[in-house]
């Protein structure tokens, strides 16, 4: 198995991934329903957590039009990939790209059919001031022109994680062949291509999902110019209201990648089935309706588009079909080429983290982080990466001295690093109550002193782990009302909470909220598992 294929395994991210849920398609809380009880006779889907539109508006109509008792479960695409190579059943899978699949040997042989169903290319949305001013609401510009607008410091953007979410690595993939010689069949060489890097000193904003990159952009529009999102996730910005400034779609020169939703038959047994459903979601009517419900393109082309969308042909870039140069690509991106993070871990280290094996869950979750097992969660795209800082702030009556650690840009000095983390948290030994508040406190002052002095873009951000509610120093109302006393260098310092053990779910999620982050449950899943989920926004 390559190290691509292994990087989809194991980016277990389905509550990440909520890229378009509901009827807010930036919404990235999206419920699996995989708690309710399945009747015998369900066509069930497995698909990408952004389609929970399509249910939500549309599924009735599915339903009772088909026939069929069409049942959705929900996962990122990667995510998708994951739990199919883990054994589970379902009927049919219907994610944003037939092509991880296709390149995943295992599972293209469980293919039996497959037919498009709707159409989304990966674009860049430009508020329509700075799109006037670069004159991209005129011409369309090339990447290389974006690439040299950003490099210049004249356009700044928001993009998810290449690693983590599709649209990041859909982009990823479209920028670099755009920017090669051949676009067709692009080499080590295109891989390590200045300009790549240049594109990127613009990003500002980063994301494990594209809704959430959604929400962030709509919840503060100052930090970046643009973002590059699902054609029909920034028509939906647009169309919600939430904006001061419309974004302007652009649609670079040379071409895009568009997502095509295929619809997927994984049992052959209900072909019949599968072939009712398809029909009538591809049939004239419905397609229209679907455009207009979802801001998505009709692949019927007797259907009409919703009056949003833009009426223009779409360039398709080549996605390459080497495992090797998309292994390369990521490796480059994390390497050298993205904006690296400065973080801090706030680790409970209360007496309660003695109880029910939570302290070996908090180690084997860091241990993920520090390089692990590659062949497990540990694979390297989670782990640690070249120019990143990590400052572990462990805590219990009171927040203990900061454990610093900065990885370098070889292999040795990055080993030498993660070995020296690893160390650290195997001698951690739980005792005391719990400062939850104060160690945050702790852990905003000393990131917003790095960013007043630091000399290129970072992001910083907070990962705080507690398993119980806060019984020493100052409270959540306290820390809010001196982060608001604050200046930009704390308030712009995101905090993603970890719901764990007896942990105030309501509490995380406030704090989380307040500060622009997002709040993870590990009470239903693996706490490791939830590590690696926040890298994706790091």
């Amino acid at each position: 198995m390559t190290d691509f294929f292994k990087a989809l395994r194991y980016a277990s991210i389905a509550a990440v991934f909520a890229l378009a849920a509901a009827c807010s398609p930036g919404s990235d809380n999206a419920s699996t329903g995989d708690d309710d009880a399945l009747p015998a006779n369900a066509f069930t889907i497995l698909a990408g957590s952004e389609l929970k539109d399509v249910d939500v508006q549309l599924g009735e109509e599915i339903r009772k039009a088909t026939g069929l008792d069409v049942r959705f479960r929900y996962a990122g695409t990667l995510d998708a990939i994951d739990r199919l190579n883990a054994g589970e059943s379902f009927d049919a899978v219907w994610v944003s790209h037939g092509k991880y699949l296709a390149m995943n040997p295992e599972l293209k042989s469980r293919i039996a059919a497959q037919e498009k169903i709707m159409l989304s290319p990966v674009i860049l949305g430009v508020k329509r001031s700075k799109a006037e001013a670069l004159g991209w609401d005129r011409q369309d510009p090339t990447w290389k022109d974006i690439a040299d607008a950003a490099g210049a410091g004249v356009f700044t953007f928001g993009m998810t994680n290449p690693t983590a979410s599709n649209t990041g690595f859909t982009a990823l993939i479209g920028i670099a062949a755009a920017l090669a010689s051949n676009p067709d069949a692009l080499t080590e060489a295109d891989v390590a291509n200045p300009a790549l890097k240049t594109f990127f000193q613009g990003q500002r904003m980063t994301a494990g999902s594209s809704g959430w990159l959604a929400d962030a952009y709509a919840a503060d529009a100052s930090k970046v110019d643009g973002i590059i999102n699902y054609e029909s996730v920034i028509l939906s910005l647009n169309a919600n209201g939430k904006l001061g400034e419309p974004l302007v779609p652009v649609y670079p020169r040379e071409g895009i990648i568009t997502a095509d939703y295929p619809l997927m038959l994984l049992n052959g047994a209900k072909r019949a089935e599968y072939e009712r459903l398809v029909t009538y979601l591809r049939s004239t009517a419905f397609q229209t309706r679907l455009s207009a419900a979802t801001l998505r393109r009709p692949v019927n082309a007797e259907s009409s588009s919703a009056p949003a969308i833009p009426k223009r042909t779409l360039i398709e870039l080549p996605f390459p079909g080497q495992p090797q140069i998309i292994d390369a690509l990521l490796d480059a991106f994390l390497a050298d080429v993205r904006v690296p993070s400065t973080s801090r871990y706030v680790l409970d280290l209360s007496g309660s983290m003695n109880e029910e094996g939570r302290i070996e869950q908090l180690k084997t979750a860091m241990d993920t982080l520090a390089g692990g097992d590659p062949g497990t969660l540990g694979n390297r795209y989670a782990r640690f990466q070249n120019r990143e800082r990590i400052g572990l702030i462990p805590f219990s009556n009171e927040p203990m001295p900061t454990l610093g650690f900065d990885m370098g840009t070889t292999a040795a000095e990055n080993d030498a690093t993660l070995t020296a983390i690893k160390a650290a948290v195997a001698g951690m030994q739980p005792d005391g109550g719990t400062a939850i508040y104060d160690s945050v406190q702790r852990a905003m002052s000393e990131l917003a002193q790095e960013k007043r002095i630091g000399d290129a873009p970072r992001y910083y951000t907070i990962v705080l782990m507690t398993d119980g509610e806060n019984t020493q120093g100052m409270g959540l109302r306290e820390l809010l009302r001196w982060r608001d006393s604050q200046g930009d260098a704390v308030k712009s310092i995101r905090v993603f909470p970890i719901v764990f053990g007896n942990a105030d779910a309501e509490q995380m999620k406030a704090l989380a909220e307040a500060t622009g982050g997002k709040a993870f449950d590990a009470k239903v899943g693996s706490l490791a598992m939830v590590f690696k989920d926040i890298r994706g926004y790091q």
